[in-house]
């Protein structure tokens, strides 16, 4: 099994001065915490290995919800400030960028410090997901109690040349 050998940055939508905040949590009103290393951001790094390379990229986002007449839908906008009690949603984009398919692909996320994983709400394409409650030393798809510390999907089908699986799951912040 060869490991991940190379990640694409998170991409950042919005203002480029809002920026330097994504390395940055607030808390309620105005106390600022410092998201846990080895993470700089709420979205961290998701470890991928496979029989080959494979590329991952992880959007963070929050639902908005339609404030009618202005704005008649909700939408998602990237999660550059969260609140306590915040929902985020995660899309880890796993792709593979070679020219054969990559068997027993793997994607751990170590949940960053702060979230708390929402029961039931991580999926992806034909994958078996096992949660963590000890740092990643072990992993069961139904751990004793809630307080995960990463998620891990393994997926049961070959990542066929120049395809993307989208792997989800919802967060609130503390």
């Amino acid at each position: 099994m060869r490991h991940f050998a190379r990640q694409t940055p998170c991409r950042r939508r919005g203002s480029p001065s809002a920026w330097p905040l994504l390395g940055l949590l607030l808390l309620g009103s105005g106390a600022v915490a410092p998201a846990q290393e080895p993470e700089l951001t709420a979205a961290g790094a998701a470890i991928a290995t496979g029989s080959d390379l494979l590329e991952s990229e992880i959007l963070v986002e929050k639902l908005v919800p339609a404030d009618p007449p202005a704005r008649p839908m909700a939408r998602f906008v990237p999660a550059e400030r969260l609140e306590a009690g915040d929902e985020v949603h995660y899309t880890i984009r796993v792709r593979n960028p070679g020219k054969n398919p990559v068997t027993d692909a793997q994607v751990t996320k170590r949940m960053p410090f702060g979230l708390h994983y929402l029961a039931g709400s991580a999926t992806g394409p034909a994958c078996d997901i096992e949660f963590s409650t000890d740092g990643g030393r072990t992993f069961s798809a139904k751990p004793p109690n809630g307080d995960y510390t990463h998620v891990r999907w393994t997926m049961r089908r070959p990542l066929p040349p120049q395809s993307t699986a989208l792997l989800r799951f919802r967060a609130t912040f503390r």
